[in-house]
């Protein structure tokens, strides 16, 4: 891995070299930063990516004597989030001025040969801009992590599981209404953010998601409105019965997204509700329809999300804080959550919590717009059930919480 990183790192720079003396129309810009996180939970909890971005805690697990085992403090010190990327601006094409861009990291999926070192890929896509039609092929933000709007944690996760999380291949276009007004169409699959428990459900189902998103700009606001819906197939053949079949499952999102600039301090906010959309890294999922028949069909979990943030704009001690609450509200259809032998919802994203909210207060000190350290508190409590109704919304649940304790210093080039 060591010889292919270094093989590709004196390929970018020989690249970058003779395009630069040979002056042709492309200008190639290499940019990432490198950042380290030091964090520590009060309870042990699910997480993903490494530990870089929390979920929620975990509810009790008893051993013979009655003691929680998850009631138990962790700490990490990781850099694997460190990342790099290339841009680089071609020539015309078809009348468009002409850009791609590729970035990786070290957060992907763990194997057994570099435990440490899981590079993957980020972003890849070309981007044709016209006057006002913009094209976009490749892997790039869904729909509902808009980069105009989020809040700048100072762990990883900008927000989640009550902000979306995903980037996905596709087919986005843009058309430019006004100077303030811009509308946006996706056709898109998935690639390593997946729908839980369904690894080719989208691909097996020959239908893209597709969603419709309306953005608009001024100076010292912005709001968005985002619409989509998916279609999935969960797979070949019946769990129950193993013949081939035919049952498809349906998910969809509805989101408002606004953020207003006071001078002093930005506010940022939004509000989603989703069915079934764990390739976002957000609770909800799929439960199975309580039928009459054998054949295993599905219903997609709703799920209401909100988050706020307040962030000062002084240039050298930045505090902010982000509050985010998300509620369970149950599946379409009356169902029944499919769970393994522990009794854990399968086909979800903490399907066994009704709701959950994080308090996230934080501090960073800027060295330099691009160079800073920062420390962060995240309190999360979660009110996770042990039964389920008939729309498999949690019952009889306990509050469990976590505080996390984060340090992070980030060095942008």
């Amino acid at each position: 891995m060591k010889k292919v990183l270094s093989t590709l790192l004196v390929a970018i720079i020989t690249t970058v070299a003779f395009a630069q003396e040979e002056k042709k129309p492309f200008k190639v810009e290499i940019h990432g930063f490198v950042g380290v996180n030091a964090h520590m939970d009060t309870r042990q909890s699910a997480t993903a990516r490494n530990g870089n971005i929390y979920l929620f805690p975990k509810a009790e697990q008893l051993d013979a004597e009655g003691n929680d085992l998850n009631d138990h403090a962790s700490y990490d010190i990781d850099a694997a989030f460190s990342r790099f990327n290339i841009g680089v601006s071609g020539p015309d094409m078809f009348g468009a001025k002409s850009f791609a861009f590729i970035e990786g990291d070290f957060l992907g999926d763990k194997n057994p040969n570099h435990q440490d070192v899981n590079f993957r890929l980020r972003h890849a896509f070309i981007r044709l801009n016209w006057k006002k039609t913009s094209l976009l092929f490749g892997q790039y933000w869904h729909p509902l992590f808009i980069t105009e709007n989020f809040a700048n944690t100072v762990n990883l996760s900008c927000g989640t599981p009550y902000h979306p999380l995903n980037r996905q291949p596709m087919l986005r276009v843009g058309r430019q209404l006004s100077d303030k007004i811009e509308v946006i169409g996706f056709l898109m699959s998935q690639n390593d953010f997946l729908d839980k428990g369904m690894p080719k459900a989208a691909e097996n189902s020959l239908i893209p998601e597709m969603a419709l998103q309306a953005k608009y700009k001024s100076e010292n606001f912005f709001a968005a409105a985002t619409g989509g819906y998916k279609v999935l197939k969960p797979s070949l053949a019946d769990p129950n019965t193993g013949i081939k079949t035919d049952e498809t499952a349906t998910g969809g999102y509805l989101a408002g997204s606004l953020k207003y600039n006071f001078g002093a301090f930005t506010f940022k906010t939004e509000v989603l509700y989703t069915a079934g959309m764990t390739n976002v890294v957000m609770l909800g999922g799929f439960a199975e329809k309580t039928t009459d028949t054998p054949e295993r069909e599905y219903s997609a979990i709703k799920n209401f999300a909100y988050w706020a943030d307040v962030e000062s704009n002084a240039k050298k001690v930045k505090p902010g804080v982000l509050f985010g609450y998300t509620k369970n509200l149950g599946a379409i259809d009356e169902a029944t959550p499919l769970v393994n032998g522990n009794g854990i919802p399968t086909h979800t994203i903490g399907g066994n919590i009704a709701n959950m909210y994080s308090f996230i207060p934080r501090v960073k000190f800027m060295a330099t717009p691009k160079i800073w350290f920062g420390l962060e508190w995240m309190y999360t409590v979660a009110a996770i059930g042990s039964t389920y109704d008939e729309f498999a919304i949690p019952t009889d649940t306990k509050d469990y919480s976590n505080s996390r304790f984060t340090a992070s210093m980030r060095y942008t080039f």
